[in-house]
């Protein structure tokens, strides 16, 4: 069966006057004579002519017909594919298009409108079929080779990076000030302390701290009982 598969009515650059094309494909298993058909845009009936090519459009081939198939030429220098010349002048804003046979039978057709892309910005609407579906999208032309969606690199949304409050580690580290341990004991007397034997020095202080607090605990309890010879107070029963 033959279908319209490719609309190029709105080129970027330049007038659009016989530079518009359609593109045929044979979605069938044999070859189909395209030059019995005729195109229709909207009411009005164009013959097609063939110029460049075989008539017939091979299985799962392409064709296009043109509007100006010169035009078609100088625009598309190295397509070699089958081209059918016609006259037409497709609407910017969208119109119906069909394909009939010699008997007036539509074969296939699509009505497009300029909201679905397209629209003079060098892009042409494609006939995508996945799947079993059908769409039509607007992509970077492709008369006489497949329809393909153009792949959008994935752009992975990245987390945000929650800036911690806390002092840098870089900065911390500068402001710290290590202070060594020998330093600690520079204004002990020098017969107490050695630099390079600091838990001997250790030692020494916890020994007199406890010999300290044995003094104090004696003192206290001497204090506490009475001299030979001093009174009592008698306490009445």
């Amino acid at each position: 069966m033959l279908e319209i598969n490719e609309i190029m009515y709105d080129l970027k650059t330049g007038s659009d006057e016989d530079r518009e094309w359609v593109e045929i494909y044979n979605d069938s298993d044999v070859p189909m004579d395209l030059s019995s058909f005729r195109f229709f845009e909207a009411d009005t009936s164009h013959k097609i002519k063939l110029v460049q090519g075989d008539a017939n459009v091979p299985a799962k081939g392409y064709a296009i017909i043109a509007a100006n198939s010169v035009k078609f030429k100088t625009d598309w220098p190295n397509f070699t594919g089958i081209v059918f010349d016609s006259s037409f002048s497709l609407s910017n804003d969208g119109e119906a298009l069909m394909l009939k046979d010699k008997n007036l039978n539509i074969i296939d057709q699509y009505a497009y409108w300029s909201a679905f892309g397209g629209a003079g910005d060098g892009k042409s609407l494609q006939k995508i079929t996945q799947t079993g579906n059908t769409v039509w999208v607007a992509a970077r032309p492709t008369p006489g080779m497949e329809n393909k969606i153009e792949k959008k690199t994935e752009i992975k949304p990245i987390a945000p990076v929650v800036k911690s409050r806390s002092i840098p580690e870089k900065v911390a580290v500068q402001n710290e000030q290590k202070i060594p341990v020998e330093n600690l004991a520079q204004n002990l007397p020098a017969q107490i302390v050695k630099t390079n034997n600091l838990p001997t020095f250790i030692l020494i202080l916890i020994l007199l701290l406890g010999i300290s607090v044995l003094v104090a605990h004696f003192i206290r309890k001497k204090r506490a009982v009475p001299a030979v010879g001093e009174d009592f107070k008698i306490l009445d029963e």
